[in-house]
């Protein structure tokens, strides 16, 4: 999976496909897959492994998280994750991505409860 920004783009992170992101999770590779929705979006549905932060507390936890690690943003649609990446990628991130089109276009396992 390719972190580098498309072509063209003023932004500095990478958006990348659903069907790159299950690939991805198959890999040896450590993916950090970080849910940025709400916590009753991320009990109705989510990627299994993926870790929930609410974008509304990223400001004030991105911390938490490895600068080195690949991570990919995910929200419901892919506003809410493309806004986490930019932020990432602000403070230091290189290896950040952004899930096209949410878990509404995810077609690869889900995890309820």
């Amino acid at each position: 999976m390719s972190f580098a920004p498309e072509n063209g783009c003023a932004h500095g992170y990478a958006v990348v496909t659903p069907d790159a992101v299950n690939s991805a999770r198959e890999t040896s590779d450590p993916l950090l897959l970080l849910d940025v929705r709400t916590p009753a979006e991320y009990q109705s549905h989510r990627m299994p492994g993926a870790r929930l932060l609410p974008i509304q507390e990223l400001a004030a936890r991105w911390r938490e998280l490895d600068p080195n690690a690949y991570t990919i943003c995910i929200c419901e649609h892919g506003i809410r994750s493309e806004a986490a990446a930019d932020f990432l990628f602000q403070q230091g991130f290189v290896r950040v991505a952004t899930m096209r089109g949410g878990m509404v276009r995810w077609r690869g396992p889900v995890e309820r409860g």
